[in-house]
């Protein structure tokens, strides 16, 4: 009996509402795997999970909203300049403009692979820059495009310990035929 409680109670919790909600559970799952990398020996990989402000435009007809996406990114370094990663992003909370009278809700999905050249600035600081593909969905009650384009930004990196660090970046995703998305994201990772 208590199982089924504790089952149905943990169901319950898992539907969350909210973005705030989405994000702290993102933020205690990357602490989970810090806890557990933190007994292995690094092997030059990474994962991070960020949050992204993501600003969708389409100059042609005024729609300008700004989803909010949970990114998940695995990279791997192959030395201490260089690294290639993929990434996975998914709207947590969706952002609506007004276009001609009509209210429109946008939504975003995108995955995709980069490079990521890095220098060391500081002790435990590195500045960055991103150049991939990235493949992106975005869509709203009116119409979804969905392509994949060039990728690029830059970021700067801090450590905070041995295997934990956090970062914020500024990266564009798409732009094309009077539609952009770009956006800053604001993440915490962990090497293995």
């Amino acid at each position: 009996m208590i199982a089924t409680w504790q089952m149905s109670h943990l169901l319950e919790r898992l539907k969350m509402k909210n973005s705030k909600h989405a994000l702290v559970a993102l933020l205690a799952a990357v602490s989970a795997v810090t806890v557990s990398a933190q007994s292995m020996a690094n092997q030059g990989y990474y994962g991070e999970v960020g949050y992204l402000a993501l600003n969708l435009k389409n100059e042609n007809n005024g729609f300008d909203a700004t989803p909010k996406l949970a990114r998940f990114t695995f990279g791997k370094e192959i030395d201490k300049n260089l690294s290639v990663e993929g990434s996975y992003a998914f709207t947590v909370s969706k952002d609506s403009s007004v276009v001609g009278g009509t209210n429109y809700t946008a939504k975003a999905t995108a995955f995709g692979v980069s490079l990521k050249p890095k220098i060391e600035i500081a002790k435990d600081v590195e500045a960055f820059a991103r150049i991939g593909a990235t493949h992106s969905k975005y869509e709203d009650e009116a119409s979804s495009v969905s392509k994949t384009k060039v990728s690029y930004g830059i970021g700067m990196q801090a450590q905070f310990t041995k295997d934990v660090y956090g970062q914020v970046d500024y990266m564009n995703y798409y732009k094309q035929d009077g539609l952009s998305a770009k956006g800053f994201t604001v993440s915490v990772g962990t090497r293995f």
